[in-house]
């Protein structure tokens, strides 16, 4: 079948956002990873526009199946919905972020203390195998592919705490939020990110301890250095992202 290009323009912004046609069976999934891919890249910047009709009609599906992908993306803190119905691409403060980071902290180092027994070295290889390809993403200077490949570790990490309701609390305070600062820089990012890999695998080396409370410690103390950074990358390209 001949695929076919079409367009979806950010309002107001200048920007444009291709997207392809796609088919079943994984309908939802396709739609949220090429809106995801769009944000990532600056296609659609923070403020952006999302019309469902518009979307459906671009990606030939039916508009209750993009509503349903829009609404996964807002949980995740990718979008905005407010109560007019309009969706927005989600825009972040620097006072923002700090207020998600303040309840990240908590409820990542809950995360990992909740993940100490049931971590082993069978289980952290996997995460171990991530830490490799963000290292290699973070020197290809890919920041799409190091937040993909971020987040995989992340899930994965707070999937061993076995508690959903703890993932689903903390899934929009990391998702969204990193997504925007990383999201269609223009301005050089601060920070080394090869640093940040080795900084994941620094948590999972301290699972091997006996106290889960060092755990968390190290996780914690992590955190703060991700904010720190993040919130310099915000401020530095504030002009042209909010």
């Amino acid at each position: 079948m001949k695929k076919s290009t079409v367009l979806l323009t950010a309002n107001g912004s200048g920007a444009e956002a291709v997207f392809q046609p796609i088919t079943p069976p994984t309908l939802k999934h396709k739609i949220v990873a090429d809106v995801r891919a769009a944000i990532l890249t600056g296609k659609l910047p923070p403020g952006a526009r999302i019309v469902e009709s518009r979307l459906a009609r671009q990606m030939n599906v039916a508009q209750t199946t993009v509503r349903e992908a829009l609404r996964d993306m807002e949980v995740q803190g990718f979008l905005a919905k407010y109560v007019n119905r309009e969706t927005l691409v989600r825009k972040f403060t620097p006072v923002d972020l700090e207020k998600l980071f303040r309840l990240r902290l908590e409820l990542e180092g809950l995360a990992v203390e909740l993940a100490h027994p049931n971590a082993d070295g069978k289980s952290l290889q996997p995460l171990y195998d991530h830490v490799v390809e963000m290292r290699r993403a973070a020197l290809k200077g890919s920041m799409p592919e190091f937040y993909e490949l971020d987040i995989q570790f992340h899930q994965q990490l707070w999937s061993l705490a076995r508690n959903e309701f703890l993932q689903r609390a903390v899934t929009p305070l990391s998702v969204g939020p990193v997504a925007f600062v990383l999201a269609g820089m223009r301005a050089p990012l601060e920070g080394n990110y090869v640093k940040v890999a080795e900084d994941h695998a620094d948590i999972l080396d301290a699972f091997k301890t006996d106290n889960a409370g060092d755990v968390r410690k190290v996780m914690e103390g992590k955190l703060h250095g991700w904010q720190a950074m993040q919130l310099r990358n915000l401020r530095k390209v504030r002009t042209f992202s909010l």
